[in-house]
């Protein structure tokens, strides 16, 4: 993701930007991850936090009426 220029580059950086899209506007919002299961397998509890995050961003966008989907790709 190409996220703004204040981007902290953590998770609580992360769990901000992908709740606060007013640097990437849109109706709705899909995000392709391809190659999770590197990470997964990697990384299992980081992966787990980012899994977390994106699963509490869908629910945000959700009760603004607006879809954020996302989806992963293992090789």
């Amino acid at each position: 993701m190409q996220f703004p220029r204040y981007f902290g580059a953590n998770w609580d950086a992360f769990d901000e930007c992908i709740t606060d899209l007013t640097w990437c506007p849109a109706e709705r919002y899909v995000i392709l991850y391809d190659h999770a299961d590197i990470f997964a397998q990697a990384e299992p509890t980081q992966y787990q936090i980012a899994l977390d995050i994106f699963n509490s961003a869908k629910e945000y966008w959700e009760a603004n009426n607006i879809t954020l989907n996302f989806l992963t790709i293992n090789k």
